[in-house]
């Protein structure tokens, strides 16, 4: 498979990388690169391809940190699985995909969460925003000083963010009515918990940090950051 790999600090001394691929360029052999291929050989190409893309850019961002030669598997909850002493995230939409790691605290209470989305069309955000949002939050959003379909999908991708940041600490799927938006500005968003999930409680707020422009926008959630 073809494509091209970069990448860029989005916040001090926390390092994404980005794989650009073209999903028509795939082989099947492509995919035995991955020891957990096999979990994969039922999948569609764009599937594969994507799936493929993302590891790619884990690897690397392991490799940053001198972990060499290590493929993130497949969990039960189909999350990757990192290394001991470190953790990540990686999210793909269209010909992109993005990975970031960490190191674990002593704590172990570090969590990462990126995201990447495409623009929601204005017609499908008025159809959709109610699986994504309440009441009280589609209000918020549009008093902002982004068009609704845009703070929608600001809206939508922190949340997925903040599900991955705190799936190794909750261990189940949770959906967005977990937690509301109560801030948004120009670079933050500002989440806040409807229920407790694991070790954090209700009314626990996380900060999503995130940038974008008219096609597309990341956001990014790390657990103990403000």
């Amino acid at each position: 498979m073809q494509y091209q790999l970069s990448h860029f600090d989005f916040l001090p001394h926390l390092r994404v990388y980005r794989v650009d691929f073209d999903a028509t360029t795939f082989q099947p052999n492509d995919l035995l690169w991955l020891p957990h291929h096999q979990r994969l050989s039922n999948s569609v190409v764009k599937r594969k391809a994507e799936h493929l893309a993302g590891r790619i850019a884990a690897c690397e961002a392991l490799r940053f940190h001198g972990v060499n030669d290590y493929v993130p598997g497949i969990g039960l909850h189909r999350e990757p699985c990192w290394p001991p002493g470190f953790t990540g995230s990686v999210t793909h939409s269209g010909n992109v995909a993005l990975s970031t790691v960490i190191t674990d605290s002593a704590d172990m209470r570090e969590g990462i969460g990126i995201d990447y989305e495409e623009i929601i069309a204005p017609h499908i955000a008025e159809e959709i925003h109610g699986g994504i949002i309440d009441c009280a939050e589609k209000e918020l959003l549009r008093q902002s000083r982004w068009p609704f379909h845009y703070a929608l999908t600001i809206a939508f991708c922190a949340k997925e963010s903040l599900f991955k940041a705190l799936f190794r600490h909750v261990g189940r799927y949770f959906d967005f009515s977990y937690a509301s938006i109560s801030k948004i500005d120009e670079t933050r968003l500002t989440l806040t918990l409807n229920h407790s999930l694991g070790p954090y409680k209700k009314g626990n707020t996380f900060m999503a940090i995130w940038n974008g422009d008219a096609e597309k926008l990341i956001t990014l959630i790390r657990l103990g950051w403000q």
